[in-house]
């Protein structure tokens, strides 16, 4: 059965996903002189397609630290050699307890708990744990030794620079996942804001490996999108 198109007004809107929600469209769009429901519209296609470049740079990030640290350690199950990397502090064991909570998970949905599973399942905060200032003199070291496979393609090998990159890409995953908007009210801020965050994937995938960072821009719906955005401007 075919559902019968009716028009949809901002009054709609407002009472569907609350005014204060809709207020943003309505005053990004009176400073372009656009439509607010078209302006919504187009925040949720290009909030998606950010994501889908989030998600491709977010396996690559994981997929290149998971390697190396199983190098450096011999075996697949990394995240478990706190004798090596020192995860966890006295004060805490919040790395391993979020490890223990994986793989609860996965033993309750029915399946096997593998190395596999375990790293596909971790968030990418736990990502950027990794990346932090104290475990440089570990896992940050393990990350860039040549023996484990290296940081060829990111000569500054400064740790609080690539960790300040992935965590620019983990807030605005947040953001994008928690369905706030990507529009601003000055329609150059908005400009200015997604040239940012998209050249931020890009150098996050080039510093690992540049031809993935070309393979993630050819597939990425961003461009197309962002010239499509309703504007008079």
């Amino acid at each position: 059965m075919s559902l019968k198109s009716q028009p949809v007004t901002l009054l709609d809107m407002q009472r569907w996903f609350s005014a204060d929600r809709m207020d943003t469209y309505v005053r990004s769009a009176q400073a372009t002189d656009c439509d607010a429901i078209d302006l919504y519209v187009w925040n949720g296609r290009i909030s998606k397609a950010l994501l889908e470049d989030i998600a491709h740079v977010e396996v690559l990030l994981r997929n290149f630290i998971s390697v190396r640290l199983a190098k450096a350690c011999g075996h697949d199950d990394w995240y478990k050699d706190d004798e090596r990397f020192r995860f966890n502090s006295s004060r805490t064991r919040r790395f391993e307890n979020s490890i223990t909570e994986i793989e609860q998970q996965i033993r309750h949905a029915g399946k096997q708990v593998t190395p596999g599973r375990v790293i596909a399942d971790m968030s990418l905060g736990s990502w950027c744990f990794l990346l932090s200032s104290r475990l440089e003199q570990t896992v940050w070291k393990s990350l860039r030794d040549p023996a484990n496979g290296g940081m060829p393609n990111y000569q500054p090998r400064k740790r609080a620079i690539f960790e300040s990159h992935v965590k620019m890409m983990r807030d605005l995953r947040n953001r994008l996942s928690h369905q706030e908007h990507i529009v601003l009210d000055a329609f150059a801020d908005e400009n200015r804001y997604l040239d940012e965050q998209y050249a931020n994937l890009d150098w996050i995938a080039r510093s690992i490996d540049p031809k993935a960072a070309d393979w993630i821009r050819s597939q990425s719906r961003v461009p197309l999108l962002r010239s499509l955005r309703p504007s008079n401007a």
